[in-house]
């Protein structure tokens, strides 16, 4: 058996699970990750949710209920299925040709283990961060909008990266906390362009998806290996060709609750009682970090723009405060 780290679990599989960071065996694992199917996987079931759909008019993801297993099943369009106890605590993952391993860690790094993540009463959001200052600044918005573009500009400036795509938060007193992330930025062709002049530089993520995967470390840039305190929340907003992006705006408390129950990870995973409970920790969340609306700028050439802007927002903030913790 094989341990791995990610988000602050202890992932045991049979085998190395490409792009998690491999660590010694220890104790009861948090999560148990199987290739297979469970020997209750034919059991009656419920359908529990169904996503939009995609151009072949099928819903991206369902979600189906085990009643009689404590299970669910995550099945995709694409092919994969990721069989769930409903503790988190195990995951089976079973794909059809010609999907590989490397395309499931796609998904397993993401909606599976954002389920792990959240039945734990952990907040996640879909997000990208990077260290400055001694804390976290988190970008947020949905796909597509240039997360973990900016967050690698981030780290191409010296500003480390702390996590892409989900950002899981625990919270302690009044302190929220980033949990560190696999070593892995995923880039589509475009963004490899902007941040490196190249769409062939990196290798591609899997076999039979377009993103590209990105080690931070293998490029010489840093990685942060503990967790660091959330500084600042930037919602990102769509593109403008005005002249004053990229520009920072305040965002109205309402609004800002808003924007961050929107983009909360996996959040039609939930129950009722833990989407309660969901929006009482982004209530404290919204009132405890500052959140702010971020514009980026259509050119591609402001991507370095943003990171100063930003960098120097937040470094402002602290000169103004005299603290480097948290605050609004």
């Amino acid at each position: 058996m094989t341990d791995h780290f990610a988000f602050g679990l202890r992932l045991r599989a049979a085998t190395s699970l490409p792009g998690l960071l491999e660590i010694p065996a220890a104790g009861a694992a948090d999560v148990e990750f199987v290739l297979g199917v469970p020997p209750w996987h034919d059991a009656p079931r419920v359908r529990q949710f169904a996503s939009a759909v995609n151009d072949a008019g099928e819903p991206t993801v369902v979600v189906w209920s085990l009643p009689s297993a404590n299970a669910i099943v995550l099945a995709y369009a694409e092919g994969m299925r990721f069989h769930l106890t409903t503790d988190g605590s195990r995951i089976w993952a079973d794909w059809q040709s010609p999907l590989t391993l490397a395309d499931t860690m796609t998904f397993l790094v993401g909606p599976a283990l954002g389920y792990a993540l959240r039945r734990r009463g952990l907040l996640a959001l879909h997000a990208s961060s990077v260290r400055i200052g001694g804390v976290a600044a988190a970008f947020v918005g949905p796909g597509g909008a240039g997360k973990s573009t900016l967050a690698t500009a981030c780290a191409q400036a010296g500003f480390p990266l702390v996590t892409d795509d989900i950002l899981v938060l625990r919270e302690t007193g009044e302190q929220w906390w980033t949990s560190p992330a696999p070593d892995q930025v995923r880039l589509w062709a475009d963004s490899e362009r902007i941040l490196f002049g190249d769409d062939s530089a990196l290798p591609a993520l899997s076999p039979n998806w377009p993103k590209r995967g990105l080690a931070i470390e293998s490029v010489g840039l840093g990685m942060v290996k503990d967790s660091v305190p959330l500084g600042f929340v930037f919602l990102l907003e769509p593109r403008s060709d005005d002249a004053s992006a990229p520009r920072i705006e305040l965002v109205p408390g309402g609004e800002a609750l808003v924007g961050l129950v929107t983009h909360s990870y996996a959040n039609y995973l939930l129950d009722a009682t833990e989407r309660a409970a969901e929006l009482r920790a982004v209530g404290r969340l919204s009132t405890s970090v500052p959140i702010r609306r971020f514009v980026p700028h259509t050119d591609a050439a402001r991507l370095g723009a943003s990171v100063a802007l930003i960098s120097g927002y937040m470094h402002e903030h602290v000169r103004l405060t005299g603290t480097n913790r948290a605050g609004s």
